[in-house]
């Protein structure tokens, strides 16, 4: 085969282990882009033999064309075309159905045109040359990526018709530097790009994780968190990564991991930077391959397909410079960095959290009927006026306290 061409891959077992239907498969439409005659036809191939509806293009003009008249659910195109490039193919897909699901092939792949086309909208990148395996397990990944979509959107609807009140996540906060994280946040969550959310210890990162995911086409499957420092290295792989009985001392059964449970769904992982490099290698894997391997097994044990939204508190760029966190693993999560301002810089929002923590707080606690209470203009600068180390969390604290 051509260098650029797909690779024979070790079998069909990876693709197999996120179980899509026949049906489901035989409904799914993908164009195929590429001006290398090798690479498109096997492509192709493969495809068709998993039961897609392939198209193919040779050209980019004609791919053009072709998604102005119709929509399709995948769209595999090469990045480095003449006449008209991958990323103006992506967005003109995404012009057309902004649920279409685009994957970037790429010869010359570097951070950053993967990361432009990531933040431009595509689902994923593929550097050549690829198996035919990760080639199978990458578009098994995206239509599993529909099936969940459709299923949010149902549930969405359901819940429309019953007129039933969704718990969807409210950000408190009219302060510009908020307003801006909040309005990024928006605007991100129908996509599956990697967020990197930054700020202080107790400023609301992974309420911003929540509405990300809530506001997202993943929304039907779990939202999973996991603290990288709370848990020392043995504990943090297996929890992430799940176990085979036997792995060691006390783990009497298989056990699927928090990767496994968020299949489908969000994994929030909070405090990266305190990640072992050990796991940050493991989990670069997962995101790459969307493959799972369990502490102590020799086999793969699970395909996922997840969207990551990490964390910290600290100095990501430090981090990476003193080496306690690998560059490969940052680019690839910090698609779109969103960072959430301490407390004391959006002063104006106190009194609105205050006001707010006040009466949750009294509904919980006190008997129903009794008059609300109202914090004095005092109370109100008295708390303005603090410095709030502890963000959002501290003040939520002290009100709840009162």
């Amino acid at each position: 085969m051509a260098q650029d061409g797909v690779q024979p891959g070790e079998g069909r077992e990876p693709a197999a282990l996120l179980a899509i239907g026949p049906e489901a498969k035989a409904r799914v439409r993908i164009l195929v882009v590429d001006d290398e005659h090798t690479l498109r036809e096997s492509c192709a191939a493969v495809l068709r033999h998993e039961g897609y509806d392939v198209t193919v293009s040779s050209r980019g003009q004609d791919a053009l064309e072709l998604l102005k008249r119709r929509a399709f659910d995948v769209v595999l195109v090469d990045l480095y075309m003449s006449q008209v490039d991958g990323l103006a193919l992506l967005r003109a897909a995404l012009g057309t159905n902004h649920d279409t699901i685009v994957i970037v092939m790429t010869g010359n792949p570097s951070v950053e045109s993967s990361v432009e086309a990531l933040r431009q909208g595509a689902f994923d990148y593929l550097p050549k040359p690829f198996s035919a395996s990760h080639l199978q397990v990458l578009i098994g990944r995206a239509v599993h990526t529909l099936l969940v979509a459709r299923e949010t959107r149902e549930q969405q609807e359901t819940l429309d018709r019953a007129q039933v009140q969704t718990d969807k996540l409210t950000l408190l906060g009219t302060a510009p530097a908020f307003r801006r994280a909040i309005e990024l946040a928006r605007k991100v969550a129908p996509t599956d790009a990697s967020v990197f959310i930054t700020g202080e210890s107790g400023s609301g990162k992974e309420m911003i994780a929540q509405f990300i995911h809530h506001h997202s086409r993943r929304s039907s499957r779990p939202f999973v968190a996991v603290n990288c420092a709370a848990l020392p290295e043995g504990l943090l792989e297996s929890e992430m990564f799940g176990h085979r009985k036997g792995a060691f001392t006390g783990a009497v059964r298989d056990k699927p991991g928090l990767l496994e449970a968020a299949h489908g769904g969000t994994l929030f992982l909070d405090e990266l930077v305190e990640m072992p490099k050990s796991i940050q290698a493991k989990l670069l894997r997962v995101i790459q391959d969307g493959v799972v391997r369990r502490v102590g097994s020799e086999t793969t044990d699970a395909v996922v397909n997840v969207r990551f939204i990490a964390a910290t508190n600290g100095d990501p760029e430090g981090a990476v410079k003193s080496g306690d966190m690998r560059e490969d693993l940052y680019y690839r999560l910090r698609v779109v960095p969103i960072n959430v301002p301490a407390l004391r810089e959006r002063p104006e929002d106190i009194p609105l959290l205050a006001d707010y923590f006040l009466s949750t707080y009294w509904v919980r606690h006190r008997r129903k009927g009794a008059p609300f209470p109202r914090l004095t203009d005092a109370a109100l600068r008295a708390l303005c006026g603090y410095a709030w180390r502890g963000n959002v969390r501290e003040l939520q604290n002290v009100i709840e306290h009162v």
